[in-house]
């Protein structure tokens, strides 16, 4: 297959979510199993080359309407390094000028005190609108030898791809899958009203209607009216986007998608065990080896150790992205007490307040229970983990910002790790905490229903403190009274990761089989 994969970021060249390692995922695997793969991605100041290689300049530039203007744009071509997959990098100052892909960084804050850090670009739907009608006019460009059989669009940012690609009228059209990775509030990138889309977009104003959310034209929306089939990142989310009740979760989406039939294809992420190898310290970038699937644990502890004494008791720790707040107090040992790690954002989605409110109950009823938060931004939220340092001392540390050697030495240093996500559509860091025989307790939501209550890990249903305190407690008293029942979970969970969500196996299992049934009832002309 000739496949094109369009994404705002992929891991090794743009970074912001977890959008990166599906991107990048899917590229090098597809590739790898002998399939022909191109991605499209804009080139923002934060890219990285380490990837790439034989970058150069197209023949060609294109001018793209947007916004009653003609926009210039630039295509560099070059290969990903591994995976040997196409990649097409698109150019122009609203993306080279951004810091981050999606928000301000606190330097950009710095430069100019409008762009706050953590909020979202003030000319996202220009960024987005500008990335896919580029995508568009390239594929007009080129002999229709070289069109793609599918475009795979990641996300809201990319969703509106295939109305463009229909309006060149091509003899040849592509099937189009769009993936949601996320249909939370703010997730979106939704226009406001038919006006403000039509301005961006210059789509057939029918269209844009047949695509309403109340007052709302969504991309998502936008998908299906232009023939895209939706997926989403595991098969529990795929029920709750199409579930009429979860309109809270979906900001209004998932009640459309249920009058309209919308149906939505449940794929559960997999998992690059090769960029985490924990067997494997040059690639886990952890301190010493070790193997939870053998449960063979000794370098977890070890590394536990370094990080006490090289950051958590270090007055004057510094790391590139990380501000350290706080410190903990343990045993000699380290073995005492119990160490429950948070990595991830610092969003009210996370459930940040859920896990804040709990501690102090927590730390109240068991004194040798230790707290790791990582993560960073709303600005509001992280004042609050900064004062549980204070109001705890010796028994909360939060690491505020990243660095990838610092978050996952969190995490594997740890023994539990929190995930109280009110929603949560398939969920990284469990599978990154069970790699390292970090044990995940998590809301039962979306994509953390992938995690077996009991076997891999711990579940809970309604996301207060209170239940949430209480669940903790319960995992902390099974550890202490029964650590063979705890050590067979790490290593069951660690097994999981490493064999059922390995991505090479979503790929063969799930979706070649999907994109195969696609091509099959689609007409091409190849």
């Amino acid at each position: 297959m000739k496949l094109w994969f369009v994404s705002m970021e992929c891991a090794g060249i743009a970074e912001a979510g977890g959008v990166k390692n599906v991107t990048y995922s899917l590229c090098k695997e597809f590739s790898e199993l002998g399939h022909d793969v191109t991605l499209f991605i804009p080139v923002f100041k934060c890219n990285s080359w380490y990837l790439l290689t034989e970058v150069q300049e197209l023949t060609f530039t294109v001018n793209v309407s947007l916004c009653n203007k003609n926009e210039s744009v630039k295509y560099t071509k070059a290969v990903c390094k591994k995976g040997n997959f196409d990649v097409v990098l698109i150019q122009h100052p609203s993306f080279s000028e951004k810091e981050g892909v999606y928000t301000y960084t606190e330097n950009e804050q710095k430069l100019n005190p409008e762009c706050k850090k953590g909020e979202g670009h003030k000319d996202l739907l220009f960024k987005d609108i500008l990335f896919q009608k580029s995508v568009a006019a390239y594929l007009s460009k080129i002999k229709t030898d070289d069109y793609p059989q599918i475009i795979h669009c990641q996300d809201a940012s990319t969703a509106v791809l295939p109305a463009f690609v229909n309006e060149l009228r091509i003899n040849t059209c592509p099937a189009y899958v769009v993936t949601i990775h996320n249909a939370g509030p703010y997730y979106h990138h939704e226009f406001k009203n038919l006006e403000e889309a039509f301005w961006y977009t210059e789509l057939d104003k029918n269209l844009l209607g047949s695509a309403m959310n109340g007052e709302r034209v969504e991309p998502f929306l936008l998908a299906v009216e232009s023939g895209a089939k939706l997926t989403t990142v595991s098969e529990v989310y795929a029920k709750e986007l199409m579930d009429p009740c979860n309109a809270d979760i979906t900001d209004g989406l998932s009640p459309v998608f249920y009058a309209k039939h919308v149906v939505i294809k449940g794929i559960t992420n997999g998992f690059d065990y090769e960029r985490y190898n924990p067997e494997d310290k040059n690639v886990s970038k952890l301190p010493y080896e070790f193997s939870p699937e053998k449960g063979e644990l000794e370098g977890k502890y070890k590394s536990r150790k370094v990080f006490m004494n090289e950051i958590s008791d270090n007055k004057d720790f510094s790391a590139p992205g990380i501000k350290k707040y706080g410190f903990l107090m343990a045993d000699e040992t380290c073995r005492k007490e119990i160490f429950i790690a948070y990595h991830g954002r610092v969003t009210t989605q996370k459930g940040i307040t859920v896990l804040a409110d709990a501690i102090p109950e927590i730390l109240k009823k068991n004194p040798y229970v230790r707290f790791v938060v990582a993560g960073q931004g709303e600005t509001r939220l992280e004042e609050n983990l900064v004062k549980l340092t204070e109001d705890y001392p010796g028994k909360i540390i939060y690491m505020n910002g990243y660095n990838q050697a610092v978050v996952r030495l969190v995490t594997a240093m740890c023994d539990f790790i929190v995930l109280p996500s009110f929603f949560e559509p398939c969920g990284l860091e469990d599978f990154i905490a069970q790699t390292y025989g970090t044990l995940p307790i998590a809301h039962k939501t979306g994509g953390l229903n992938k995690i077996a209550d009991g076997k891999t890990g711990f579940l809970y249903e309604k996301n207060t403190s209170e239940i949430l305190a209480n669940k903790i407690l319960q995992v902390a008293d099974i550890m202490k009274a029964n650590p063979d029942a705890i050590l067979k979970m790490v290593q069951d969970g660690a097994a999981s990761v490493h064999t059922r969500y390995l991505w090479k196996n979503v790929i063969k299992n799930d979706y070649l089989k999907f994109f195969k049934e696609i091509l099959k009832n689609f007409n091409f002309t190849y």
